[in-house]
Order: structure tokens, then C-alpha cells, then sequence
């Protein structure tokens, strides 16, 4: 047990199955060939192409043509603005203040392109407040674009309803949706947008594919009008690696339980990561050193994050914890791993309010299938050294 080694952050990544791993090789194996070829071996190789992205439309009950492929969400965010600048006429661009950091950099591409690009306020847990509405959707605004599960805090944003006043005032919304995927399947018509973002990585599948979902709308504005390309729908350049798109549909599949809403809040289905996420929350709320952050209630399935008080009271350094837990064989982290090395603040704890003290105290664990009760303890107990230690 000393030596096992405890993985923590699959929000960051997530291991492959041995399954999905088979797909890859057998895909790279049988269908190596180049998708747009037109001999034989290559209609071979479109033909089992279009057959997986049937088959992905199927598991969110979309049309084939709805299913774009791409790196990962970090390209389809940069498709979808840059697609939205060449299309329309500087205008209103709505993002929340607690947006990963590729919806960020995208916005503010834009920005010095003319856009105007406005923050959604959030609370003090990180969810958008919903006080002040006609400030967002106004005719001017040609996009909105919402984190689902924000990574560093796991707060969960109001989607669905977002999306319905985006339909009534005739707005694209986007919504990205990278942490959500591994904690269920969600039917795409429920989701009321027009675009949303996925990587394979963070569901059990290989790093550098994804998925962009689009409608009709939204596809005749991401369509590159200079040239007919070949690849998707004339939207994404560069050959399909179909060895990657396969063993994502294979992580696709290993996924159980349905996402759907009630009141439009996300709901997910009780299984064993909610278990030990809430058997953690029971093991820390009554500690007078630990301090949860964002949403209990409107919260991914598989995330806790906290920051954790010393013994004085005084928030402790999140990368004391992160290498304590390393020298330990326990892998956790900070938050978004795209931002780990900044030196500046969190922007997302920034727009919480905390105390200048804690925005670099926060610590978070998100969990996998592989996860167990006894790896907790194991981790809550080295968790109450670091209060004495630091």
C-alpha cells in the first residue's frame, strides 16, 4: 500500500483503458489509410470514418452532420470565435468571469480585433448571477459562450436556461463542456445551443482529438466560404486521424448514466465517484482548517477542490500540499493545468472575492473508476500532517 500510486486529477487528464487502447491499434492496424484517397483503401478508410461519427451521433442522439472533429476543445473554441469574426462585424461577445483559459485567449484575440468582449458576473461560488439578464442579451450580442463545470471549482452553470434565452433572442451559444463528459451522456437537443466543445483525453480516451457539436445554424456560419475543403464539412483543415476518432467512440461508450436537468440544473446519476466525492465532503466539512470552494450543491461529480488552513489559520501554498502529496505517491493539483506554471493569481478565484491570502492556496481533486475509499483516507490523513507541517 506504501508504494501504491493514487491518481487524483483526471480533470486534468485521464488514464486510457486497455479497451480503448485495442480500438487505437487495431484502428492503426486496419485503417491507416488517408480518409479524402480515392482509391479503394481509402473510400475504405471514409466509409469506417463515417460510419464511427454515425455512430457518436447515436450516443447523443444528434445528426451525423452535427459532429465535428477536431484536436480538442481548445481548437473547437478557437474555431468557433475566429469562425464568428470572419462572419459577422465587431459587435458584443458574452463570456463568464470564470472561463477556462482557451475561451480566454480566444476572446481576447478578438478583442483586438474590435469585438467587445463582456464578463457574465458570477457569485461568490462561481456560478453566473442571473439578476441582471438584459445586461447580456441584447441585440448586439452575437455570441455567448459558458463553461459547463468550471475545472478549477467545479461549479456548474446554468446551461440549459442560458441557452433558451440565447434562442429567444436569436444569439449562438457555445458552451464548453470539457469536464462534463466523463460524469455522463447528454442528449444534444436537450442542451438548447448551438455549439459545444469536447476532448477525448478527459473521458478515458487519447489526447488530441475532440469533438465540436454544431446545428444547422451554426455550421453555416463555421463554413469556409474561400475554398471547399474536403475534411468536415468544409470547417476544420488537416486529415482525420482515425485511429484517435475511433478509440474516443470507444470512451464514449465506456460512459454510463444519463445528464438531464430539473429545473434547469444539471443532474447527473448516483454512482461511485458522487459516492467517494461525498464521502470526502463528509470527511472535511466539519474541519475548522478546510475551506470548500465553489458550488456543494451546483458541483461536477468528480471534482472537490478547497483550500486548506494552517494550524495559525493562515491559507497554506497549494504547491506545499501538491509536492507533500507527490513525495507521497499522490497525484493532485491546483486547478487548470493550461495555467499551473502562471505565476500570476487564479483569475477564476480572483472573481470569487477571496482574500488576496488564499488565491494561491486552492487545492483540487477529481476523481476516476480506478478511485477507492481506502486511497481517501490514505490522502485525508496525510491532509492533516500538512496542517501541522505548514
Amino acid at each position: 500500500m506504501k508504494d501504491e500510486f493514487i491518481y487524483f486529477d483526471h480533470a486534468s487528464t485521464s488514464p486510457l483503458s486497455l479497451e480503448v487502447l485495442e480500438i487505437i491499434n487495431s484502428s492503426n492496424l486496419n485503417y491507416w489509410g488517408n480518409v479524402s484517397a480515392t482509391y479503394k483503401f481509402g473510400i475504405k478508410c471514409s466509409i469506417e470514418l463515417e460510419s464511427v461519427r454515425n455512430n457518436i451521433a447515436l450516443i447523443f442522439n444528434s445528426n451525423s452532420e452535427d459532429i465535428i472533429f477536431t484536436s480538442g476543445s481548445s481548437e473547437s473554441i478557437s474555431i468557433v470565435f475566429n469562425k464568428l469574426s470572419d462572419n459577422f462585424k465587431p459587435e458584443n461577445i458574452v463570456i463568464s468571469e470564470v472561463e477556462h483559459q482557451a475561451t480566454i485567449i480566444s476572446s481576447n484575440i478578438l478583442k483586438k480585433r474590435g469585438w467587445k468582449i463582456i464578463e457574465w458576473e458570477v457569485d461568490n461560488k462561481g456560478i453566473v448571477n442571473l439578476d441582471k439578464l438584459e445586461n447580456y442579451f441584447i441585440p448586439k450580442t452575437k455570441l455567448i459562450s459558458i463553461i459547463w463545470g468550471q475545472s478549477e471549482i467545479g461549479s456548474l452553470q446554468p446551461i440549459q436556461l442560458i441557452g433558451k434565452k440565447c434562442k429567444e433572442n436569436n444569439i449562438l451559444f457555445h458552451v464548453d463542456a470539457t469536464q462534463i463528459i466523463s460524469n455522463g451522456i447528454f442528449k444534444w437537443n436537450d442542451l438548447n445551443c448551438d455549439l459545444l466543445s469536447l476532448s477525448a483525453h478527459k473521458f478515458g480516451g487519447p489526447k488530441g482529438i475532440g469533438i465540436l457539436l454544431t446545428n444547422e445554424k451554426s455550421r453555416s456560419i463555421l463554413r469556409n466560404s474561400d475554398i471547399a475543403l474536403t475534411h468536415e464539412y468544409s470547417i476544420r483543415q488537416g486529415t482525420q486521424s482515425l485511429p484517435l476518432i475511433c478509440g474516443m467512440h470507444q470512451a464514449l461508450k465506456n460512459i454510463s448514466g444519463l445528464i438531464t436537468f430539473s429545473n434547469y440544473n444539471t443532474v447527473f446519476k448516483n454512482n461511485k465517484i458522487i459516492f467517494l466525492r461525498d464521502y470526502l465532503i463528509n470527511l472535511l466539512k466539519d474541519n475548522k482548517y478546510v475551506e470548500i470552494t465553489g458550488s456543494i450543491e451546483n458541483r461536477l461529480p468528480n471534482h472537490l477542490s478547497f483550500i486548506l488552513l494552517n494550524k495559525n489559520f493562515l491559507p497554506i501554498k497549494a504547491y506545499k500540499i501538491i509536492n507533500f502529496m507527490s513525495d507521497n505517491n499522490i497525484s493532485i493539483s491546483s486547478g487548470s493545468s493550461c495555467s499551473s506554471s502562471n505565476k500570476n493569481p487564479s483569475k477564476v478565484l480572483t472573481k470569487l472575492r477571496l482574500d488576496n491570502n488564499k488565491l494561491f492556496s486552492n487545492i483540487r481533486l477529481s476523481f476516476g473508476e480506478q478511485n477507492s475509499i481506502d486511497q481517501l483516507d490514505k490522502f485525508h490523513t496525510l491532509l492533516l500532517q500538512c496542517i501541522e507541517k505548514f
